[in-house]
C-alpha cells in the first residue's frame, strides 16, 4: 500500500477561461488530465492507502464447499 494525497483543486477552464473549482478531491494523476497548470486548495487535503498491486485482491468469501 501507498499513501497518496487527494486534493481539491483551482484550475482555468479552457473552454470558458473561467477560474473553475473541482467539486471532489483529485489526486495529481487525475487533475492533469484537466489541467496542467492547476492549483491546490489549501486546507482540502486527505491522505489515502492505494493498492499498487492491479490484482484482484477481494477475498473468496462465496467460494463453493462441498
Amino acid at each position: 500500500m501507498k499513501l497518496v494525497e487527494y486534493w481539491r483543486w483551482r484550475y482555468r477552464d479552457p473552454e470558458t477561461g473561467h477560474i473553475r473549482r473541482t467539486p471532489l478531491q483529485m489526486s495529481e494523476v487525475e487533475i492533469l488530465k484537466l489541467s496542467a497548470h492547476a492549483e491546490r486548495i489549501d486546507g482540502t487535503m486527505t491522505v489515502r492507502e492505494v493498492n499498487e498491486d492491479p490484482e484482484d485482491t477481494t477475498p473468496d468469501v462465496f467460494r463453493r464447499q462441498a
